[in-house]
């Protein structure tokens, strides 16, 4: 069963959705619906588009999801401008980003809550949930890892890599044992799209297999 549900407090919303995987993007919306969530949905597949959007000046919203991986730029430059409006609205990050600086980043600029996109449809909801009743979702591996950096030294926030979030999401997949194709899957990506953030992944840590990569990306704090 999902959380418990506060129908005076959270049944009718409007709803930003900013996710540039259609398929993740339903994923979400079939979420908000089993809720029983009511109101306007804004389906956004860039943060141009999010951006767009928001300048409609009577343009209200109650809850954001976002996706930090986005393909025209981060997903907190989108956060940031959400919080700079909405002081009091829920934001939730749905990423497969789990990089500890980025998670970080996030937080900072002010998302309420931070799950991983290899969550269950059930935490989804729960997490939706306990986010618009004033919790602070966040997935287990990522609040191990915040707990570990709060003892780690500062220098593990500024790794010498220059990884796009693309190419940082493709890292985190593989070094939980996904394959190619797994993590092409789980991007909504194309095969070769994954190919080609391995090999730039390859030069910028300069490492030649994935076990070097997976352990050099490690001992950085980078996963």
């Amino acid at each position: 069963m999902i959380a418990s549900i506060d129908h005076n407090l959270i049944v009718t919303r409007n709803i930003l959705i900013v996710e540039d995987a259609p398929r993740f993007r339903k994923l979400i919306v079939d979420s908000i619906h089993k809720i029983g969530l009511k109101g306007k949905i804004y389906e956004c597949s860039n943060g141009y588009e999010a951006m767009e959007l928001l300048a409609n000046p009577t343009l209200r919203l109650d809850l954001a999801l976002i996706d930090l991986g986005l393909t025209d730029m981060s997903g907190v430059e989108v956060i940031q401008s959400l919080r700079r409006r909405y002081r009091e609205m829920a934001i939730l990050v749905i990423s497969v980003i789990a990089v500890e600086k980025i998670v970080l980043n996030a937080i900072r600029a002010g998302a309420n809550g931070y799950i991983l996109k290899g969550e269950t449809s059930r935490s989804i909801e729960t997490s939706i949930i306990d986010v618009l009743q004033g919790s602070y979702p966040i997935s287990a591996s990522l609040a191990r890892s915040l707990f570990r950096l709060a003892g780690s030294p500062c220098e593990r926030l500024h790794p010498p890599f220059d990884l796009t979030f693309r190419e940082m999401e493709t890292l985190q997949s593989i070094s939980r044992g996904n394959s190619y194709g797994q993590t092409a899957e789980l991007m909504c990506i194309e095969l070769s799209t994954v190919q080609s953030n391995i090999r730039n992944i390859y030069r910028k840590l300069q490492v030649c297999s994935k076990v070097q990569a997976v352990t050099k990306a490690r001992d950085f704090g980078l996963i």
